[in-house]
């Protein structure tokens, strides 16, 4: 009898144990991978705005690729959103910014002419976008002949270097990063 209690408590802590277990990887797992948080509704008329305003501006170098870019502190626009979820995104490229004194890594979408656009992160990127409070949010919108590329520009590079320490590989960081922010835009109906 003894030995069939001695029995049921220890699966009974073996049980609570990995219950707990469980409960912190999916946390962890949704506020480092679950792109849910809505930061930015993407501003188009703004950014048509502006670049009409370029298009009148003497242009010294016609290499030069037109672009808008947007720095903006975020306010009450940061929460869940169900869109961040349902809608659609299309990945272009993401890397390292050329800046030798401050590489930022970047990611790439592209974004269909007269769509609404939105920009989801994770819960950790949210929240170390909020504690930053004196850097504002940035992102570029270069137009393209099939609609727009958006670069979201994460001020992440303190995280680069304890990663390449700890790995030996230069972009260790990337498959992180690559999962903190995403452009979603708006499916057809």
């Amino acid at each position: 009898m003894k030995k069939q209690k001695f029995l049921f408590k220890t699966k009974g802590k073996q049980l609570t144990i990995a219950v707990g277990t469980g409960i912190i990887l999916l946390s962890l797992l949704i506020c480092f991978v679950a792109r849910i948080i809505r930061v930015k509704d993407i501003e188009l008329d703004f950014v048509f705005k502006q670049l009409e305003a370029q298009s009148k501006k003497p242009d010294y170098n016609p290499l030069a690729p037109r672009r808008v870019v947007i720095q903006r502190r975020l306010n009450r626009q940061i929460r869940p959103d169900f869109r961040c979820l349902t809608w659609i995104t299309t990945p272009i490229k993401h890397g390292w910014t050329q800046d030798k004194n401050d590489r930022d890594f970047f990611i790439d979408y592209y974004l269909p002419p007269n769509k609404k656009a939105i920009i989801c992160t994770t819960p950790s990127l949210a929240a170390a976008l909020i504690a930053k409070r004196d850097r504002p949010f940035l992102y570029e919108v270069y137009p393209t002949e099939y609609g727009f590329r958006i670069r979201i520009i994460e001020g992440l590079s303190e995280v680069r270097e304890p990663c390449q320490i700890l790995t030996g590989d230069n972009n260790c960081a990337n498959a992180l990063l690559l999962r903190q922010a995403i452009v979603r835009f708006e499916p057809d109906k």
